[in-house]
Formats: C-alpha cells, sequence, structure tokens
C-alpha cells in the first residue's frame, strides 16, 4: 500500500473514532439534562402537613337534669362526675361509626344553665383525609339523640362547629376572650352576647295557655316560673341578670322570700334552674281588690348568666304605643282549660290582638274595672287565651327595631278563654317608671 493511501486510512479512522467519541458524549449530555429536566418538572413529592388534626366547639342541652352552683367549678366532684358521663356518650356517638378510628378525645369546658348545658372541645385525626366538617355534624346530630343515655337530650339544641386549632387552644386553656373563627376563611363566628333583650320569637308545633301550641327552646328565654313550696305557681319576665317583673297577686297570701324558687331556662316544669330570691318588692300603690298596679319586681340572690336560653326581654319606654289590634304573645304553664287540674309540662304560647281600652272597659266586657294600668289582649269571641297559672307572665310585641318588648303583665281575667272577657294585663309602659326607680336599671 502507499504511503498516500495509508495516511487516508488512518484519516478516516481517526474520523469515525472522533464521531464517535462525540456521539457517545452528546449521548450522555442528554441523558444528564433529561434527568435533570425529570427532577425539575417532576420534583420530590411535598410532605404532608404534620398538623393533621380537627377541633370542633360543641353544645347541646339536658332536659332531665337541674343546674346547681357545684357545676360552675370544674374542679369540684359535680362537675367531674357529671362531665365524665357526657364524654363517654361523646365517645360512644362516635365509636359506633365510621369516624371510630379518627376520633380521638373530648374535653368538657363548662357546665351552664339552662337545665345543664354542656359545652366541649372534640378532637379529631385526619389522617385518612375522611373525616370532613359535614361528615362529623352529621354523625354527632343522628348518633347523639338516638345513643341509649341516661339523659334527655334536647335535639333541637345541637350544636358543632369546627374551629381552628389556636381556637381550640383558647377554650381548652379556659380563655372567655377569644373570637372562634371556623376553618373556613369565608365564615367566621364570634360568641354571642346574650344579655341582648327581646332576642326570641314563636314557634308553631302542635298541642295547647288554652287554644296554644308548645314553644320550643330558647323561644321566649325571659320567661321564668315561680315554684311556691317546689310548685309552680306563676309567671315572671327576666329584665336584667338580677331582676325580673312579676304579679303583685301572686304573693298576696305569701311574700317568704325563703319559699319562692325561680326556674329559668327550661320550657319543661320538671327541669331548669332554681333559683333563690332577695327579696320581693310589691308596689306601694297595687290593690287587691281592684287589680290596680298589679306589679311586683323579685331580685335574685345571685346574677345569672345568660345563655341562648336565659335573656332579658326589653322594657319598653313611656312613649312606646302598641296599636289597638296590634299582635301581641303571651306564654305561660297555666291550666289548659277552665276546670283543668293540672298544668301542661311544657311552655305553651298563643298569639292573640291587643283590645282597644274603650272595648274593654264596655258593659260587655269589665266596665269601669279597667284602670289606666290595665292594657287588654285577646279576643272578642273567647278561644284563646290565658288561664290560671299564668299569672305574673309576660305579654310580648315587637317593635320596629325587631326585637320583643314586655306590654302587659298577666293580672286577670273571668275564666279562661271565654267570649267577651279577655285577659287584663298591668300596662308596663304605665309602671315602667316604677319599675326603673325600684331596680334602679
Amino acid at each position: 500500500m502507499s504511503e498516500t493511501g495509508l495516511n487516508k486510512e488512518l484519516l478516516s479512522e481517526h474520523k469515525v473514532t472522533v464521531a464517535v467519541i462525540t456521539l457517545t458524549l452528546f449521548i450522555i449530555f442528554a441523558a444528564a439534562v433529561s434527568t435533570i429536566i425529570i427532577v425539575i418538572v417532576i420534583g420530590p413529592k411535598p410532605a404532608a402537613s404534620s398538623d393533621s388534626t380537627q377541633y370542633f366547639n360543641g353544645s347541646f342541652r339536658i332536659l332531665n337534669l337541674n343546674f346547681t352552683s357545684d357545676y360552675k367549678q370544674t374542679n369540684s366532684a359535680a362537675f367531674k362526675t357529671l362531665a365524665d358521663q357526657i364524654k363517654d356518650l361523646l365517645s360512644s356517638t362516635f365509636q359506633n361509626s365510621s369516624l371510630k378510628n379518627q376520633f380521638n378525645m373530648s374535653q368538657i369546658t363548662s357546665l351552664r344553665a339552662g337545665s345543664v348545658i354542656p359545652e366541649f372541645v372534640l378532637l379529631f385525626n385526619n389522617h385518612e383525609n375522611n373525616s370532613s366538617s359535614g361528615l362529623v355534624q352529621k354523625i354527632f346530630k343522628e348518633n347523639l339523640v338516638t345513643s341509649k343515655t341516661i339523659f334527655d337530650i334536647d335535639a333541637t339544641s345541637l350544636q358543632l362547629t369546627e374551629i381552628s386549632s389556636t381556637a381550640a387552644q383558647s377554650i381548652l386553656s379556659g380563655s372567655e376572650t377569644v373570637n372562634i373563627y371556623t376553618v373556613s376563611p369565608t365564615v367566621q363566628t364570634s360568641p354571642q352576647n346574650y344579655s341582648v333583650c327581646g332576642i326570641g320569637g314563636p314557634t308553631k308545633s302542635s298541642a295547647k295557655i288554652v287554644g296554644g301550641t308548645n314553644a320550643s327552646p330558647g323561644a321566649w328565654p325571659w320567661q321564668a316560673s315561680l315554684h311556691l313550696g317546689g310548685i309552680h305557681s306563676c309567671g315572671a319576665s327576666l329584665i336584667s341578670d338580677t331582676w325580673l317583673v312579676t304579679a303583685a297577686h301572686c304573693f298576696d297570701w305569701n311574700t317568704d322570700v325563703n319559699a319562692w324558687t325561680v326556674v329559668l331556662g327550661s320550657i319543661n316544669l320538671t327541669s331548669g334552674s332554681g333559683l333563690k330570691l332577695e327579696k320581693i318588692i310589691i308596689y306601694e300603690n297595687y290593690t287587691s281588690t281592684t287589680h290596680a298596679n298589679d306589679i311586683a319586681l323579685i331580685k335574685l340572690s345571685t346574677p345569672v348568666n345568660f345563655t341562648q336560653y336565659i335573656r332579658p326581654v326589653c322594657l319598653p319606654d313611656k312613649s312606646n304605643v302598641f296599636a289597638d289590634n296590634s299582635s301581641c304573645y303571651v306564654t305561660g304553664w297555666g291550666l289548659l282549660k277552665e276546670e283543668g287540674i293540672k298544668a301542661p309540662p311544657v311552655l305553651q304560647q298563643a298569639e292573640v290582638k291587643i283590645i282597644s281600652t274603650g272595648q274593654c272597659s264596655s258593659a260587655a266586657m269589665y266596665g269601669s274595672y279597667i284602670r289606666p294600668s290595665m292594657i287588654c289582649a285577646g279576643y272578642a269571641n273567647g278561644g284563646i287565651d290565658t288561664c290560671q297559672g299564668d299569672s305574673g307572665g309576660p305579654l310580648v310585641a315587637t317593635q320596629s327595631d325587631g326585637s320583643w318588648y314586655l306590654t302587659g303583665i298577666v293580672s286577670f281575667g273571668k275564666g279562661c278563654a271565654a267570649a267577651n272577657k279577655p285577659t287584663v294585663y298591668s300596662r308596663v309602659t304605665y309602671l315602667r317608671s316604677w319599675i326603673m326607680a325600684v331596680s334602679g336599671l
């Protein structure tokens, strides 16, 4: 082979070698770039949040328990015993459900008056990501009321709201000033101001005040029952955390404060908080024979804590007008019929109409019995009215602000729901100055 041919062959082999090396390097480089791109695009999966605990704040009402002062102290034996029973109930509510693996614990934070209302915090481990807020609330409402328990639970009182961990810790640590925010950023709930007066209203249900219907829990939170010797005797209305207003004639036979107790926060006569009285003040111008100025004030020995079921009614200004034929509501545990012998166990409510003073003082109705301190309400043809046991209770009406105002105090009548004999009430606008002067409100 000639030298020229040899050089050409060597040059050709060199080109092939360079090409192979170049291709190899390109493949290696491309593979490296692809790996980088894959890593960048796909990336590592972010670690799950370490905080997977859900918190709920809730309450419900136990109708067959009476609130006692021992329940105010979380370190008392009575509180601990009842709290343990409620925790067992809450535990069984979720242990017998699809959330049994997520349910962690419950903590009873307080017991409030209104029969007995436990407040609590629930904790759920959401590792399986299936304990949604809606599911927790659904199981709570369905299982709690159907649980086999010694408690008579008010099914309409169930409350459960998902809250943030910060809010939960604040509640568990005993803070009462923190606002409670739901986990959803679009919804916020704060503790209600239960001291605002006149929040309530009628509910429609079944049964019979004469011709009335059963009231629902919290519908008339100012309604009180005055017990004489442990038995319902009269109604009354809460106007502040210390004062109630009722009829003077309720005390015609007994003014001993130690003989009376006040029950608040319940629509059932068999339950509720029995509160002691400090004093009974009867209007000095009250006349039992004519029923004029039939009003009295009751001062409680200890102020009450306002709740969803214990709120004051608003007092009207002296200038407020409750027009003739306008609607009002009267409530009470009075007899359901004139010849009845047993009071209804559930608070009754009835809508009535204001009857003009002219009509009420006519010969067909009450004639000269009607005084400026009185206002009449009911129906000329009867059928719906108060009866024995309703005395001292509230007649209420709304004003332009939507709140309920104490219009009258059940005073007297002839029969129960008789034609042309409506109930006569003490007129609160006429007696307001005395209420304010004596109570200092």
